[in-house]
């Protein structure tokens, strides 16, 4: 058996850096921790910095941690789904949490737990001190929002607003509001609204946006659902309308693509029988048959609010109930 005699190498401390360099150890600690709230001279960020790796300096973690009380982490979850790379809006906050939390100083941690996972032992995974505060993604029914509740975790949720939890959204309504005034302009009265089955907050606030924009007009208000985004039924009952729909206002944009496949299948010419118009701006047009029009949520900024929020509230200062982000609109060849 080999045996190890030479002594492991000794970590050089943030005290001996600043005794070294004729400045304050809190001030080394805090530009080596890229801590935010903090003003220094670039030459002295430089100085330190350049010390640090000459002198190979490895913080401790976990001794950081105690002194600090934090780890520098914030937890991801999803009650909706697996957190699946290959599914658009979930890709779009994961990775611009990600890149908020690493200009912060931070690192995100993503839990995925499965469905028959018991809501107290999920809770007692994100509360278990690996995580500072926690972005979450969920249903306002979801068993383990009211436990999150009563936690001491700061949690923001994101997307679908959740009562009593802060919250960062868009402008579901007002993205509506655009879509059907861009409709209208087309000279389209019979508009379709196609929403998910899935009963969540951020698609049922546009369906109730629809119905107000078509009541307004003295419109029919026309509302299919459709499962798991997949609009072959849903086209086939527009078409057996008498008359149909000249146009259909998708709650995202997958079900606007999906919309469009199926109309390619069945014959119906977009935008000539159809006009299509989706809500997210996740997609990348350049892979599109046709350049979708939609509503353009603006997730990143999104993300990068709810970390700002998480860092206000890890602070301990008060924050908004709910903070509604604008939207823009997107002309593209569906309508």
């Amino acid at each position: 058996m080999l045996k190890r005699t030479d002594r492991p190498e000794r970590r050089i401390t943030a005290k001996e850096i600043a005794a070294k360099l004729g400045v304050s150890q809190s001030t080394v600690s805090r530009v080596l921790s890229n801590a935010p709230g903090y003003q220094y001279s670039a030459e002295t960020r430089r100085r330190i910095l350049q010390e640090a790796e000459r002198a190979a300096y490895r913080p401790h973690a976990v001794g950081r941690s105690l002194r600090e009380r934090r780890t520098r982490v914030v937890g991801f979850t999803s009650s909706y789904a697996n957190l699946d790379a290959r599914n658009a809006f979930l890709a779009e906050i994961i990775g611009s949490l990600q890149s908020s939390c690493a200009r912060s100083g931070h690192f995100l941690l993503l839990h995925n737990f499965e469905p028959e996972v018991p809501p107290i032992q999920k809770l007692a995974e994100l509360t278990c001190g690996r995580i500072d505060a926690l972005v979450l993604h969920s249903a306002a029914d979801d068993p383990l929002v009211p436990l999150l509740r009563r936690a001491h975790l700061p949690v923001v949720a994101v997307a679908d607003a959740i009562p009593e939890i802060p919250s960062v959204v868009c402008d579901d309504r007002d993205g509506i509001r655009q879509a059907i005034e861009h409709l209208e302009a087309r000279g389209h009265t019979r508009i379709a609204f196609l929403a998910p089955m899935t009963p969540l907050v951020s698609a049922r606030a546009r369906e109730a946006a629809y119905c107000d924009e078509m009541a307004l007009r003295g419109w029919e208000a026309i509302r299919l659902y459709v499962e798991y985004e997949i609009t072959g039924p849903a086209l086939a009952a527009m078409m057996q309308m008498d008359p149909p729909p000249t146009a259909a206002c998708c709650w995202n944009e997958v079900t606007a693509l999906d919309l469009l496949h199926a109309c390619r299948l069945k014959g119906v010419r977009v935008p000539d029988d159809l006009a299509i118009v989706g809500f997210d701006g996740l997609l990348d047009r350049r892979v599109m048959a046709k350049d979708l029009t939609t509503v353009m949520a603006g997730w990143p900024s999104v993300a990068e609010t709810a970390i700002e929020v998480i860092h206000k509230m890890v602070q301990g200062a008060t924050v908004p109930a709910v903070t509604t982000l604008p939207v823009s609109f997107h002309v593209g060849e569906t309508t």
